[in-house]
């Protein structure tokens, strides 16, 4: 097998791991039922809403969206990786919600939500340094970065707003894992960041 092959083979398990990662986390996170992410909250709502279709299903549909505009704006950030990010998501999310037991126990859900927000952001994380094509929605929020200079942790926090201003709209939950995740997953994204930088796949 070239160094070529072995440094493709290692970027795309490194892609499959995070999307198992951030899909974990988002299902982690919600079924702590105290608030999630702000765009999983705003799914979540929906999904309720319509009836017909489930948080990862409904998470698939925007990011299709999302990575479109990144196509046509911001193409260096689009890849193989995106794709299958945007097609795999669904599973790792569906799954945790459904399989993490249920708890009335208020602290336990305030460690389900903050083990989700480590796992979101190293699942990102991992993602984009991958190099095969970022997430939809970092991808989305990279088109900002690259056209107008913005920094990546501003946009996430204007993002997110949009969501959570949704999710309200909608009579969404918006609770304490909400205010955690909006506030701790931008920062713990770059600290993920700084620590998967070390990883080579040379």
């Amino acid at each position: 097998m070239s160094l070529e092959t072995k440094t493709n083979c290692k970027r795309l398990f490194t892609t499959l791991f995070g999307i198992v990662l951030l899909g974990g986390g988002i299902g982690l996170a919600t079924a702590a039922e105290i608030g999630s992410d702000c765009m999983a909250s705003f799914c979540e709502v929906l999904s309720e809403k319509l009836g017909f279709i489930t948080i990862g299903q409904l998470t698939s549909v925007i990011e299709l969206s999302m990575l479109v505009y990144a196509f046509f704006t911001a193409r260096k950030t689009v890849g193989i990786g995106s794709f299958l990010a945007m097609l795999l998501i669904e599973f790792p999310i569906d799954l945790a919600y459904e399989s993490v037991p249920r708890t009335d126990n208020y602290a336990i859900k305030i460690i389900y939500v903050l083990i989700g927000i480590v796992l979101i952001s190293f699942g990102a994380e991992l993602i984009v340094h991958a190099k095969l094509g970022m997430g939809s929605y970092e991808a989305f929020m990279y088109s900002f970065v690259y056209r107008y200079g913005w920094k990546f942790t501003n946009v996430k926090y204007v993002c997110d707003s949009l969501f959570l201003l949704m999710t309200i709209l909608f009579h969404g939950h918006v609770g304490l894992g909400t205010i955690l995740t909006y506030l701790l997953v931008p920062k713990c994204m770059e600290a993920a960041a700084m620590l998967i930088h070390r990883i080579r796949f040379d």
